[in-house]
């Protein structure tokens, strides 16, 4: 009678271990997606990254990562996974968020086609990018570069945090049509010289800016995703 419970208990072990060191493979940070029931998740609504890290110099960055959490849910094989900006650039002025770039900043990312989707305090340009292909596994790990430009576009941007928000789609390869529900918006907000204190203040007070309702966010993102399938197709 014993006997009998030693192979799911073994089981139960043994999952456990998988799962704990697939949790353990995820990078702190990183923006990690996953799939379930047809609906792309995301592990977070807020991301931080800094244009100060040490590999991408004073304006640009290469963090948060996309790392894509299998163990709750793999995606296609060899589809697409795409990034689409919605709204606008914010900009923290030391005490508020604002609309206002002081020496027209704006944030480019560049996709990995090398095509480049630009951040300014009027909208958005160039929406949807392709973040990178899924594995044999359904799994990704890819990382994008962003960097700061100011009004004259080159690299370089004033003092303070900078706000921007994205949603997630798949697609099958060299396709522009979504095969999931999107995720999500979420938002990255990027330090450009603040003290690591006043960015904590400027992330905080960007958590507590009540925001416009899902489906004027998601509107954008799709008809930016369509137009992007247009101009390609005229390409």
């Amino acid at each position: 009678m014993r006997n009998q419970w030693i192979a799911p208990i073994l089981a139960l072990g043994l999952s456990l271990n998988l799962t704990a060191a697939s949790a353990a493979d995820q990078h702190d940070g990183d923006i990690q997606p996953w799939k379930a029931n047809g609906q792309i998740f995301v592990n977070g609504d807020w991301f931080e990254a800094d244009f100060g890290d040490l590999s991408g110099g004073l304006y640009r960055t290469d963090d948060p990562g996309y790392d894509a959490n299998t163990a709750l849910g793999a995606f296609g094989a060899g589809n697409w996974l795409w990034f689409s900006g919605l709204g606008n650039l914010k900009v923290w002025d030391g005490s508020i968020w604002s609309n206002s770039a002081p020496n027209g900043e704006h944030i480019e990312v560049s996709d990995a086609l090398g095509n480049v989707t630009t951040f300014t305090t009027s909208g958005v340009q160039n929406g949807p990018g392709v973040i990178g292909q899924f594995g044999n596994t359904g799994d990704i790990h890819e990382h994008l570069d962003m960097a700061i430009r100011n009004a004259s576009n080159a690299l370089g941007g004033s003092v303070g945090a900078y706000w921007i928000t994205l949603q997630l789609f798949e697609t099958l390869p060299n396709s522009t049509t979504p095969v999931s529900a999107a995720s999500t918006p979420f938002h990255i907000v990027f330090n450009r010289g603040l003290a690591h204190d006043a960015f904590e203040t400027a992330v905080s007070a960007a958590a507590a800016v009540p925001l416009p309702g899902a489906a004027w966010l998601f509107a954008p993102a799709i008809a930016g995703l369509v137009g992007f399938g247009r101009r390609k197709s005229a390409a």
